[in-house]
């Protein structure tokens, strides 16, 4: 497996978002009168999206076993 620095993994985890997002696989932004503001979601495909996002997120452990730190530490 090829090691990445932290910003070459940012880009490319950005890049990758940036392709989805043109190829439609995250729903169209609500108008701001739909939106529930506070809510991290605000329906269930919004709770679906985020399951898949936070899937993809390493843990603080696998980050701390690549030399990384959680940002921000708490």
């Amino acid at each position: 497996m090829a090691r990445f620095s932290p910003e070459q993994e940012q880009e490319k985890y950005v890049n990758k978002q940036i392709r989805e997002a043109r190829e439609g696989e995250y729903p169209e932004h609500k108008s701001i009168h739909e939106a529930e503001n506070g809510s991290m979601v605000n329906d269930m495909e919004d709770l679906k999206q985020l399951g898949e996002d936070m899937d993809e997120m390493s843990t603080n452990s696998e980050d701390e076993a690549r030399g990384l730190s959680p940002d921000p530490e708490q």
